[in-house]
C-alpha cells in the first residue's frame, strides 16, 4: 500500500502536496511544468515502459511524461498558474528525440526558438524557465561530477593501502592522486603478485557505481568489472607517471611502486643476464613484469602525457575507454547501455574541452584516439597475465587466475 505522502510518478516519499492535480514530489512537478511550458516532445526507443523511480540516477523523459499524464497531472493547470493568457505551447516537428536519458542538443535549439515564437513575450518569464539545453548541460555537469567522485573515492582507498597517509588528510580533499613522491618506492619483481584481495574489493566498488552498471545482465556485469580492472591498471599508471614520475623517468604503478627507465631495464635475455639471477624460474618471473612495464613509458606514458590530461577530463576518459573495450563482449540489450553511456560520456568530455578553450572536436577526438594505446596495451596485459597465471610464474590471488583460466578476455 502505498504512502500517502509517496509520490504517484518516482515514488518518492517527500511528496507532501498534489501538484497540477496529482501527489507528486517536487522535483516530477518541476519537470512537469518545463515539459510542458517548453513544449517539449520526448520518445523513447524500448519496447515496454520504462522503471522511473527516485533512486534512479537518471530516467527516461518519455517514460516519465507518460506516467505524469496517467497519473492525472493536468497540463492546463500549468498554463494557468504561469498566468500566460494567450500563450500557447505547441511542439513543431522539430521534435526532440531521447533514447533513455539522451536529447539531441541540435534539436533542442530550435525548440528553444519555438518557444520564443509562440507567446512568451516576457523576458522576465523566460527567464524562470530553464531552457532545454540548460537542464542538458546541467545533467552532463552531474555526470562529471560523479565520475570525480568515484576515481577520488578508488585514490583514497588507494591512499589508505599503500600509504602512512593520516586519516584527517583522507577526508581532507577530494583526492586527485593518492600519493606523494615520497611514497614511492622500487619495483620488487620478487614479491610481485598482480592485483591482491583488497586491489578487487576497490576496483568492485569503483564498477560498481558507473551509471547503468545495475542495468547489466550478471555475465555482463563480469564483463565490465575485468576490464576495469585492466584500464584501471593501465589508465592510473599513465596518470600516475605523469603527476609523479615523468621528471625523473619513473614509471608509478598502482602499487605505489616505481620502474626507473633511465638506464632502461634490462629484458633478461642478453647473454650475461643469467648470472645475475638465482634461479632459471627468478630470471623468467624478472622477464616477465619489468620489461613488459618498462615499456609502458614509449607506448602509454608519453602519448599520455602529451595530451596534458587534468583529473577532471581523466575520470570521464577513463570510464568511456571502459565501456568501449567491453561493448564487444556484450549483447544486444548491453550495447544499448553501452551506446547510451559512451554517447554521454564523449558529450561530457565536449563541455570539458570547451571550459579549458580548446577546439572540442580536435580535443576529444585526440583522447578517443588515445583509447586505441590502451587497447593495444591491454593485449599486450593479456599475454602477460596469461603467462604468470597459467605457469604459476607467480602466486596469484585465486580472482585473478579466475580472470584468465579460459582466455576469454
Amino acid at each position: 500500500m502505498k504512502s500517502r505522502k509517496q509520490c504517484v510518478i518516482c515514488e518518492s516519499p517527500t511528496a507532501r502536496s498534489v501538484h497540477f492535480g496529482a501527489r507528486s514530489c517536487k522535483a516530477c512537478a518541476a519537470f512537469f511544468r518545463r515539459t510542458i511550458a517548453l513544449g517539449v516532445t520526448f520518445e523513447c526507443k524500448e519496447p515496454v515502459p520504462c522503471t522511473i523511480h527516485y533512486e534512479r540516477r537518471m530516467s527516461c523523459k518519455k517514460c516519465r511524461f507518460d506516467k505524469c499524464i496517467a497519473s492525472h497531472m493536468k497540463p492546463e493547470l500549468v498554463r494557468s498558474t504561469r498566468g500566460a493568457k494567450t500563450a500557447s505551447v505547441t511542439s513543431n516537428d522539430d521534435s526532440i528525440v531521447v533514447e533513455n536519458q539522451s536529447i539531441n542538443p541540435q534539436r533542442s535549439v530550435g525548440d528553444s526558438r519555438s518557444v520564443e515564437s509562440n507567446g512568451f513575450s516576457s523576458s522576465s518569464e523566460l527567464l524562470r524557465i530553464p531552457t532545454v539545453i540548460d537542464l542538458m548541460r546541467d545533467e552532463r555537469r552531474r555526470v562529471i561530477e560523479h565520475y570525480q567522485l568515484i576515481e577520488a573515492m578508488l585514490n583514497n582507498r588507494r591512499k589508505i593501502m599503500y600509504t602512512d597517509a593520516k586519516m584527517m588528510d583522507v577526508f581532507a580533499t577530494l583526492c586527485k592522486c593518492p600519493f606523494e613522491k615520497h611514497h614511492l618506492k622500487p619495483l620488487n619483481y620478487k614479491e610481485y603478485v598482480g592485483l591482491n584481495k583488497a586491489d578487487f574489493i576497490m576496483l568492485y566498488d569503483y564498477a560498481n557505481s558507473f551509471m547503468d552498471f545495475n542495468e547489466l545482465e550478471a555475465s555482463q556485469k563480469n564483463v565490465l568489472y575485468r576490464y576495469v580492472c585492466g584500464v584501471d591498471s593501465l589508465m592510473n599508471t599513465a596518470y600516475f607517471t605523469t603527476r609523479l614520475g615523468f621528471e625523473d623517468k619513473w614509471v608509478v604503478l598502482n602499487t605505489c611502486e616505481y620502474i626507473c627507465i633511465d638506464p632502461m631495464p634490462m629484458t633478461g635475455d642478453e647473454p650475461w643476464a643469467q648470472h645475475l639471477f638465482s634461479s632459471k624460474e627468478d630470471r623468467i618471473k624478472y622477464k616477465s613484469i619489468v620489461p613488459w612495464k618498462a615499456a609502458l613509458w614509449s607506448t602509454l606514458v608519453i602519448p599520455f602525457h602529451e595530451l596534458d590530461i587534468k583529473f577532471e577530463e581523466f575520470c570521464i576518459l577513463k570510464a568511456l575507454t571502459c565501456w568501449h573495450i567491453s561493448h564487444y563482449k556484450f549483447d544486444e540489450g548491453g550495447r544499448r547501455i553501452c551506446d547510451r553511456q559512451r554517447n554521454l560520456l564523449i558529450e561530457c568530455l565536449f563541455d570539458i574541452c570547451q571550459k579549458r578553450g580548446d577546439d572540442p572536436s580536435e580535443r576529444v577526438g585526440n583522447l578517443i584516439l588515445f583509447i586505441s594505446c590502451v587497447f593495444h596495451q591491454m593485449l599486450e596485459l593479456v599475454n602477460s597475465m596469461l603467462m604468470l597465471t597459467i605457469f604459476d610464474i607467480v602466486e596469484c590471488d585465486a580472482k585473478l587466475k579466475e580472470f584468465f583460466k579460459y582466455d576469454t578476455i
